[in-house]
């Protein structure tokens, strides 16, 4: 799940048939195709649909999808679908990340990348990046004049973008291809999507794998600001329990509200672009030096390193830390529509704002950072009402295995938990040291090979993803020094 950056922050065989005849009538025709990522050809269409399910006379969008067929003669006939996360990802552009994950699976079974209404190749509300200078970058009132220009020029009806109304373009796709039922993997607003999926068209799912759970009750700015926290908190934990990590950076913990407490009252360092090495000043305060702790967060080769950065951050060194949040972002920022982003955000989550919540909010180490942007954000994105029933999770006949990383910053166990008891027919697996997004870690593309295979847990080994081991934590090689000196 990303909070926009700093606004808040996936052998050549011979092609078979990639669609085969279902319940809903014969199988499409698909035309030869190529994705990013993909080195073998694959098949791509659209399906047209209206823009606005209440006019389906009115405008129409194309929803592309491209294919991935299955490269084994006994083909199953349920392929499985990949909903792709931010809001704001095209499933096209995840293949790179996801084939490997799935390469045991599409021996069987196609693999199926919905760009989802408002991405992609399916009607896309983007905003092109101009992130010429470390401010344009991270400044809050840049960022938010860009967003308003860009939101002003979109083509479309931002109100029809949200997840309740996607899911049937994805439904569209499933009955063009021809299959009876599908099967979801789900990952971070993926999860989202697939769990709306589910509610609306339950006859049609054979099973799911929800992979860091962020369902629609969340409230996504207020969890940002929650998440992260505790995120943030466990890790100074694991550092504390590593020999290494704790001798070498004991007071992690009390540099981060030490760093929080200088941006408060203005800080401008100079920093080197990432890029182009010049250094750059650079405004920090609350709301910049939070998504720079938070990004990082995301995955444990990064979040390995924070302690170290930190560290050099105390001492007016702030290169590591811009460093480790351009490492994250550079790659979502080439798949990221904006326009679809808050579309979905303003429509789903900020309405949803109370007191309660925002009292929790500030009672965290970020406080109002992100919150404050989203809803300032918002006044510019008309919405239309948010079914009730989207809120609600019911019960699944379908199978639905769900993975969370014990130190994910966006979605947490916590999330993971209250939907798995609520589906009823579910099992959630924690992998306590990774981040976000379980799936492409350790044993877990052969975890959900089986899973989908049997659509059972019968055979899942979850002692495999429990045990993944934390990642070794940052050392500096540093020339010997005089007794005395901090080699930090």
């Amino acid at each position: 799940m990303k909070a926009l950056r700093p606004l808040a922050a996936l052998a050549v065989a011979a092609l078979l048939a990639a669609c085969r005849p279902g319940g809903d009538g014969a199988a499409a025709r698909l035309e030869p195709c190529r994705i990013p990522g993909v080195e073998r050809e694959v098949r791509c269409g659209t399906v047209t649909v209206a823009e606005d399910p209440d006019r389906p006379t009115g405008p129409a969008i194309d929803i592309r999808f491209a294919v991935v067929p299955a490269v084994a003669r006994n083909q199953q006939a349920d392929p499985v679908f990949v909903l792709a996360g931010g809001p704001g990802q095209a499933a096209t552009r995840t293949a790179r990340q996801m084939l490997p994950v799935l390469s045991e699976v599409n021996s069987r079974r196609d693999i199926v990348f919905v760009d989802q209404r408002g991405t992609g190749g399916s009607h896309p509300l983007e905003c092109e990046v101009e992130e010429t200078s470390l401010a344009a970058t991270f400044e809050q009132t840049q960022q938010l004049d860009h967003l308003r220009a860009c939101l002003k020029g979109l083509k479309g009806d931002l109100r029809q973008y949200a997840t309740w109304i996607a899911v049937r373009d994805y439904d569209a796709v499933r009955a063009r291809l021809g299959a009876e039922r599908i099967n979801l993997w789900g990952g971070s607003y993926g999860t989202r999507a697939a769990l709306e999926y589910m509610r609306q068209y339950p006859e049609r799912v054979r099973s799911a794998v929800l992979d860091g759970v962020a369902p629609a009750d969340m409230v996504l700015p207020v969890s940002f600001a929650i998440d992260a926290d505790a995120a943030l908190a466990a890790l100074a934990e694991v550092c504390a329990r590593d020999d290494r990590c704790a001798r070498r950076y004991p007071d992690m913990a009390s540099r981060v509200e030490e760093l929080l407490a200088q941006a408060d009252r203005g800080l401008e360092v100079q920093v080197p672009h990432p890029l182009t090495g010049a250094p750059e000043p650079v405004r920090l305060n609350r709301q910049v030096l939070s998504s720079l702790l938070r990004v990082p967060l995301y995955a444990p080769q990064l979040s390995a390193v924070l302690p170290y950065a930190l560290a050099r951050a105390a001492r007016g060194d702030y290169t590591a830390l811009v460093a480790l949040n351009s490492a994250v972002a550079s790659g979502v920022n080439e798949n990221f529509a904006a326009g679809m982003h808050f579309a979905v955000i303003c429509a789903e989550d900020v309405p949803r704002v109370d007191a309660e919540q925002r009292a929790r909010v500030a009672a965290t180490r970020f406080g109002g950072a992100f919150l404050d942007v989203y809803e300032q954000a918002c006044r510019e994105v008309p919405v239309r009402p948010v079914p009730s029933s989207f809120y609600g999770i019911p019960a699944s006949r379908a199978p639905v295995l769900v993975l969370s990383g014990g130190l994910d910053p966006a979605t947490p166990p916590r999330h993971g938990e209250r939907v798995t008891e609520r589906l009823g027919n579910a099992r959630h697996i924690v992998s306590p040291f990774l981040g976000h997004i379980v799936s492409t870690q350790g044993c877990a593309p052969t975890q959900i090979a089986r899973f989908f295979r049997d659509a059972s847990f019968e055979r899942i080994d979850e002692a495999c993803l429990t045990r993944l081991p934390p990642a070794t934590f940052f050392e500096p090689i540093v020339a010997a020094r005089p007794a005395g000196k901090d080699a930090r």
